[in-house]
């Protein structure tokens, strides 16, 4: 059986009402920290990235020239994802819309 990883792209802050305040009074400028997070069904954050500052989440997904440090941080977790025995399957329009499968032997430990 074969396990789906997808990645997605979070606020840092939407993980607590702590973190969101912390974030908010240290950020400049009205930006954000942002991350990818790698989940399945059974986990959602298997893989987590390292922030990066951008805009605040809306209809304009952020780009490297605004959003300082986004591609090294997706490069860095697709990395760690193919070395925990996970292949990419499929992409999207996005850089971060990226899918994965493993076989279900290959467990990777949570980061």
């Amino acid at each position: 059986m074969e396990e789906t990883l997808q990645i997605e792209l979070e606020d840092a802050a939407s993980i607590s009402w702590w973190a969101r305040i912390l974030l908010t009074l240290g950020s400049q400028y009205g930006r954000t920290q942002l991350r990818f997070v790698g989940k399945t069904d059974s986990n959602p954050r298997l893989y987590v990235s390292d922030t990066f500052p951008g805009p605040s989440l809306g209809a304009t997904p952020p780009e490297e020239q605004w959003a300082p440090g986004m591609e090294a941080s997706l490069a860095e977790l697709r990395q760690q994802i193919a070395r925990d025995g996970w292949s990419q399957t499929s992409s999207g329009r996005k850089p971060w819309d990226l899918t994965f499968t493993r076989h279900d032997g290959a467990q990777a430990e949570a980061v």
